[in-house]
């Protein structure tokens, strides 16, 4: 299979060519969601060509609009309709990993950047080394302060990148959900009223779920002058970046961001 990519900066088309004999890859979880508005097909074909990239197999699971009230008015929360739109979003993926089972999903918001070498990392450095009860796994973390020079590592010293007990991740643009603590997080998630990756950060706080993260991030935000955050438009890009940008490889470039 062929797939085009129209390059941002050089208005050419690039070809990149997909071995579809390999099996599609879902970094060794049990099944990889990837929460996409409907509208923005713009970031599902983004998406799309990330995944045709790294082989990879991404069910794109309809996002709840900001407009969308009759929705949004069956969960109960005092939120800005942006941020209750992301928390029920988030909410109704873990209630389709309970539907269907999954023992291990990866949670992807749309406007994410991937490390070229993601599954080596993931499949090698990271779930080998997972607790048997892990119940969330931050493979992107938008706060790189909670982990502190004398925090001892879950998988070692010997790789780049390393695993801790997570005090205060933040974000939710790429995490992993076991079964046990996607049901954990559906009993948890009542009269939510603070953006979900801070109520997240509240139950893990409350003792209620365990998390570890990954640092530094494997998966990143894309944010930039012509793809804001549909969740927090004026949000200000995280401050971690990827050594080898998926996204970079494939020709597309960040524009400079100006918070408004």
């Amino acid at each position: 299979m062929i797939f085009t990519l129209l390059n941002e900066n050089q208005n050419v088309r690039d070809e990149y060519i997909l071995d579809t004999k390999e099996a599609s890859s879902t970094l060794g979880f049990d099944h990889i969601y990837v929460i996409n508005l409907d509208y923005r097909t713009d970031r599902k074909e983004k998406m799309q060509m990330i995944a045709n990239y790294h082989n990879l197999d991404f069910d794109f699971f309809s996002a709840v609009s900001k407009d969308d009230i009759k929705t949004l008015n069956k969960y109960p929360s005092s939120l800005t309709p942006r941020h209750k739109a992301c928390y029920v979003s988030h909410y109704r993926v873990y209630e389709s990993i309970i539907t269907h089972g999954y023992n291990s999903s990866l949670i992807l918001e749309d406007d994410i950047d991937l490390e070229i070498d993601v599954k080596r990392i993931v499949e090698e450095e990271v779930l080998p080394f997972l607790p048997e009860n892990w119940e969330l796994l931050y493979i992107g973390n938008c706060y790189s302060e909670e982990i502190l020079d004398d925090d001892v590592s879950l998988n070692g010293e010997s790789f780049e990148y390393k695993l801790f007990p997570s005090k205060f991740p933040l974000c939710t643009h790429a995490y992993a959900v076991s079964l046990v603590g996607a049901q954990k997080l559906l009993n948890n998630l009542v009269d939510v009223d603070i953006p979900i990756d801070l109520y997240l950060r509240e139950i893990m706080a409350a003792g209620n779920i365990t998390e570890i993260t990954l640092f530094p991030s494997a998966i990143t935000q894309w944010i930039s002058d012509d793809n804001r955050s549909d969740v927090s438009p004026g949000a200000v890009p995280p401050t971690s970046s990827l050594t080898n940008s998926t996204l970079h490889l494939l020709g597309f470039k960040k524009k400079y961001f100006r918070k408004d």
